[in-house]
Order: C-alpha cells, then sequence, then structure tokens
C-alpha cells in the first residue's frame, strides 16, 4: 500500500468501521443482574438508603424517610486501554491482513469489559464491603423479621456436614428497579489514531499506532437481593434459599417480597443446575426407602438460569 495521507485516513475508516461493528455484536449477560447508572465525575457516592417502609394511609403529616449520607458507598471509576501497532514497513508491505481481525478483537475487549469487572466484582462479595458496612455476602446482615425486630440474615450459605463444595453460585431477585450490582459507566470506549507521517510514533519508530480507552467501573448493589452458596444444587438447597431471601421484611414486619427470579452459576455447573430448575421430572425416594423413582420437580421454570463463563469453576474461588 502506498503510504500516504489519503490511503491512511482510508484504512484508519476502516479499522472504526471493524471495531464498532464487534463492539455492537458482543453480547453480555451483567445487565440480567445490574443496574446501569453513568457517572460525570471520578466517582459516584450511593447513599445508604433508609428501610423504606411502604404506603401508609395518609393521615395527618407526610412521615419522611431520608436517604442517609453517613457511611455512604463509593465507587470510583476506573480507566482502561488497550493498543496496537504496525510497522511502516509491513503496511507498505501490504502485509497487514491480520489487522482487521486483531481490531474487531479490541472491539470484543471493550464490548466485554463490563461482563469482566462485574463478574470480578462478584467474586470479592465474600471478603469486601457493601452499603451496610458488611461484607456484600455475609451471615450478619441487618434485617427486619415478620415482627419488625432487628435480626442477623444471611445471604450466604456454605457447605454442611456430608456435603461436597461446589464453585460458588448465585441466586438474584432482579424484578425491581433496585438490582444486585452495579456498573458505572463513565466514558464510552473508541478508537483512536496515530497514524499522522508527522506523529512522534511514526516518524521516530517507524509505526503507526491505534488504540482504544474508557472509563468505567463495577460495585456492589443490594445485597438483600442477592444470595450465595457452595451447596449442591439440590431442592432442599433452594427451597431454602427462596425460605431465607423471602424472611426480609420492612420496618413493619411486612413481608418485603424478595423473590428468586435468575440463578446463575458457572459453565460446569450447567447440567446440575439445569436438573434443578429446568427438568420436570427428578428422582425420589419410593415408600420403601431404598428404590428411586421419577417424580415432579417443583422447582422446574421456577426462575430463570444464566451459565457465565466468566464464573470461576474451581472449587473454594
Amino acid at each position: 500500500m502506498e503510504i500516504n495521507a489519503g490511503n491512511i485516513n482510508a484504512l484508519t475508516t476502516r479499522i472504526n468501521v471493524a471495531f464498532n461493528r464487534r463492539l455492537s455484536v458482543v453480547a453480555p449477560t451483567y445487565q440480567k443482574f445490574s443496574m446501569v447508572i453513568p457517572s460525570t465525575s471520578g466517582s459516584n457516592f450511593y447513599p445508604r438508603l433508609a428501610e423504606l417502609p411502604g404506603l401508609r394511609e395518609w393521615k395527618g403529616s407526610r412521615v419522611v424517610h431520608r436517604l442517609s449520607v453517613g457511611g455512604r458507598m463509593q465507587i470510583i471509576n476506573r480507566k482502561f486501554e488497550e493498543t496496537l501497532s504496525i510497522s511502516r514497513d509491513d503496511l507498505d508491505d501490504d502485509d497487514y491482513g491480520m489487522l482487521m481481525p486483531v481490531v474487531e478483537e479490541l472491539g470484543s475487549d471493550a464490548g466485554s469489559l463490563p461482563d469482566k469487572l462485574v463478574y470480578e466484582q462478584l467474586g470479592k462479595g465474600r471478603t469486601e464491603l457493601c452499603m451496610d458496612g458488611q461484607p456484600y455476602f455475609d451471615k450478619d446482615h441487618p434485617a427486619y423479621d415478620s415482627n419488625g425486630d432487628l435480626f442477623s440474615y444471611a445471604n450466604i450459605d456454605t457447605i454442611q456436614d456430608g456435603e461436597q463444595a461446589q464453585p460458588w453460585w448465585y441466586v438474584f431477585d432482579t424484578s425491581r428497579a433496585l438490582k444486585p450490582i452495579i456498573f458505572q459507566p463513565r466514558r464510552p470506549f473508541s478508537i483512536i489514531a496515530k497514524t499522522q507521517l508527522t506523529s512522534g510514533n511514526v516518524f521516530n519508530d517507524d509505526e503507526f499506532v491505534w488504540g482504544t480507552d474508557g472509563r468505567c467501573a463495577a460495585g456492589f448493589g443490594f445485597h438483600m437481593f442477592a444470595y450465595c452458596t457452595n451447596r449442591p444444587p439440590t431442592a432442599d438447597v433452594f427451597n431454602s434459599i427462596v425460605g431465607a431471601m423471602a424472611s426480609q421484611c420492612r420496618r413493619d414486619g411486612s413481608p418485603y417480597g424478595v423473590s428468586p427470579k435468575l440463578v446463575v452459576g458457572p459453565k460446569n455447573m450447567e447440567g446440575p443446575l439445569r436438573t434443578l430448575l429446568k427438568s420436570t421430572l427428578v428422582p425420589v425416594l419410593a415408600p420403601d426407602g431404598k428404590t428411586w423413582v421419577p417424580g415432579t420437580n417443583v422447582w422446574a421454570d421456577y426462575c430463570d438460569l444464566l451459565v457465565a463463563d466468566r464464573l470461576p469453576q474451581a472449587v473454594g474461588n
């Protein structure tokens, strides 16, 4: 290819098209359980929400339930980049057949970054703190029971005696405007070209450079809508999770109405999770206590299943 401004500009246009085409076709899954809250500064602050007691009959003056600014959570935006180059000699010799596939992969990386950040955030949930000052997945979250009394609520369940530990899997209530995880976009990703013949990289290093960068972050949303466990995905385990999530009430003791809508697990648990949530028949023990016979699966199609490639498949991770 003859190296001149016109040809370089045409190449850059092709690169922009290839990048944006791939960026638009990537199908991330984070939005199934995350709320997207745009950012316009270096970070976003999230107040600790006072427990909303629900609608009351209006008698006298309104009762105001204030958002707490004490102990508010901060999610700081992070900056990401990926850059590629090709030598002037390779362009001059038309030796750049792999350039467009590499650029498309650059677009794929940018499009899938939200998934990478959100699933990494889930993995930090057993140690990092959330809005109430406790680890996101914890056995000691303050909550209200049906009597309106405070109790320690656990949104994590670990293996019991005789059980074999599984990779961590997750249960979410995604039916509400408030979601379990926050994704915070600050600046979208785009391609920037350093291809002018007078640019330092071309003049000094004899190479053309294209790069992408953007700013975003992921953080914890509302722990009361999330649950994680490393127990086997059996009907009894799932029943206990459903009951635990439903036990959360408002201050007046009325049920909050938390109910699982989505189960998320790693690829190597797809079979057991599909058996739990999608199979209409499951083996059950016959009255003789020895024989297994087909029985009805009460949890069939109770909620959706998302098998996430980005979740760790190893036990304990």
